[in-house]
């Protein structure tokens, strides 16, 4: 496996992991960086509804294939490629090559997940001698190594060429190429691995709950209408700050079906099962319904988020090693499944889904939705 620069500075602790932190935040944690991508966002999203009702016409009862997962992490992987890389690198488009260089980021992505719990979590070998899976992990990673390298020599050069001194006029990766540029790799990487299969599952997840629960769906797509008057305007960062129900609603997926926990210091041991605290009627009223409502600061009496200890539901992480793509995250999500359920209505046929605890905790079927495109 190819080594770039301090390619484990995300792995670090005490003062070094401070400094790495304190150069990132800024950048990432302010909301102004963050919210600079909301148009290309809405390309990207624009490009997932495409696909969708693509998907919609293929059978008479518009059911979503068995590989309808893999479409929502393209649709997550070309949303971060736009920070990572500052590129649409074109994944969700349909009939690509196989030799392209999209369809190689896709396959490997792909891989990528499946080979770090094989390594990480299940037993093996690869301690002592190089293993089949270690070698593929190495192949994998040297590869998205190379490609997030590639268009940072890119931005780079175009850096080299604009010559401005106007903070406000550069985007994230050349803010973190302007700190350091080995810096700018790791969290390319680090973002890249770290954004793609999550908010991936945290979208499927709740494209899968609003289609249990139609009542939620339907008083989410009240708010869409209200927002956008016209299913393909664009959403923007006003009609975001106005949309409560939306919040709402991730905030709720993130209880029900939170991703994963997070790290503390090595010197120290602390275990928290996120998934029984947020499913326990000790904590959160009707704990085992889906009621994006409980998150309105409208909703009062025992529904209310109000009532619960704010360290029960923390999805992202809390304090200075919270997760620092957080923001970014929450910009993708909300762009899509705005767009999302303004032009589709979502039924779930099928008996409930299972859901499984690998290195993600996520839905162990495919996502055969049934969708009907909407007219106006």
């Amino acid at each position: 496996m190819k080594g770039y620069g301090q390619s484990e500075k995300e792995l670090k602790h005490g003062e070094e992991w401070f400094k790495l932190r304190s150069m990132v935040n800024p950048i990432l944690m302010q909301p102004r960086n963050v919210l600079q991508y909301v148009d290309r966002m809405n390309l990207v999203a624009d490009e997932l509804n495409d696909n969708i009702k693509y998907l919609s016409e293929q059978n008479s009862n518009g059911e979503m294939p068995e590989n309808f997962n893999t479409e929502l992490y393209k649709w997550s992987l070309e949303s971060i490629g736009v920070v990572t890389m500052d590129k649409h690198l074109g994944c969700l488009k349909r009939n690509v090559e196989t030799d392209s260089e999209p369809q190689k980021l896709i396959q490997n992505v792909l891989q990528l997940f499946p080979l770090m719990y094989k390594l990480d979590v299940m037993p093996s070998l690869w301690k002592v001698i190089s293993t089949p899976d270690l070698r593929k992990f190495f192949k994998v990673s040297d590869f998205m190594t190379d490609t997030n390298l590639k268009y940072i020599n890119q931005c780079m050069k175009k850096l080299e060429s604009q010559k401005t001194d106007q903070e406000d006029k550069t985007n994230v990766l050349q803010k973190l190429i302007k700190g350091d540029r080995d810096l700018a790799v790791v969290m390319a990487l680090d973002m890249m691995t770290a954004g793609i299969d999550t908010t991936g599952r945290i979208l499927g997840a709740a494209l899968y709950f609003l289609a249990k629960n139609p009542e939620a769906q339907q008083q989410l797509r009240k708010e869409a209408l209200t927002l956008l008057k016209i299913k393909d305007a664009p959403v923007t960062t006003e009609i975001l700050s106005k949309a409560s129900y939306l919040k709402a609603v991730i905030k709720e997926t993130l209880r029900v079906a939170p991703i994963g926990g997070g790290n503390l210091r090595t010197t120290t041991d602390v275990v928290t099962n996120h998934l029984i605290l947020c499913k326990t009627d000790q904590h959160f009223a009707r704990a085992n319904k889906f009621l994006p409502e409980r998150w309105l600061s409208s909703t009062v009496g025992e529904l209310s988020y109000k009532n619960v200890n704010p360290f029960v539901y923390a999805p992202f992480g809390y304090g200075p090693r919270g997760c620092v793509g957080k923001r970014l995250a929450n910009l993708e999500l909300e762009v899509a499944l705005l767009k999302v359920i303004r032009n589709f209505e979502f039924k779930w046929p099928h008996e409930d889904m299972v859901f499984e605890v690998k290195l993600f905790y996520g839905m162990a079927r495919p996502l055969k939705l049934h969708v009907k495109p909407l007219n106006d």
